[in-house]
């Protein structure tokens, strides 16, 4: 009986090894294990939530970048339509103003041209009149005719050319 008990003492100290092993230790390290495979559960799961927050934010960032792109791209092309449209108005103020500029200048040519004219008109006639004179007031005969109608072109002729300049 001697082995009966002995092995009977071996079996009720390995149940109570076995027993406190397990409420000092099983438990514990079970806890503990528990404990860290919750805190990466959570660990992975805030990973998660961090990549999705990251991706959603991601997505709000390239939209908010394409509406701006395309804002940009709308500002711009208005702007060069106002740029054109202003353009357009400028060349046709400019052409309406060269129009009535050089109209003006006609005008003001045919004036003076016309002035210029009764001036001459006005001198030839002082010049036969006065050619007239010296032919009246004295026998002529050809060779002082013929000077007298040169000095007469030649006074027309000065009068034309200084009414030219």
């Amino acid at each position: 009986m001697n082995l009966n008990f002995t092995l009977i003492l071996q079996i009720a100290s390995f149940l109570l090894l076995l027993g406190l092993m397990t409420k000092l230790l099983y438990k514990p390290l079970m806890n503990y294990l528990d404990e860290r495979a919750k805190q990466i559960k959570d660990m992975t799961e805030g990973a998660r939530l961090a990549e999705e927050k990251s991706k959603k934010y991601a997505e709000e960032t390239h939209h908010a970048l394409k509406m701006a792109k395309s804002e940009a791209l709308k500002i711009k092309e208005d702007a060069k339509r106002l740029s054109d449209a202003e353009r357009r108005r400028v060349i046709d103020e400019a052409k309406k103003q060269a129009t009535f500029l050089i109209d003006e200048a006609k005008k003001q040519l045919g004036t003076e041209r016309d002035l210029v004219l009764k001036k001459i008109r006005a001198d030839i006639a002082d010049i036969s009149i006065e050619t007239a004179k010296r032919l009246l007031s004295r026998d002529i005969d050809k060779k002082d005719h013929k000077r007298l109608i040169e000095e007469s072109i030649s006074e027309i002729e000065n009068e034309i050319s200084r009414a030219r300049d």
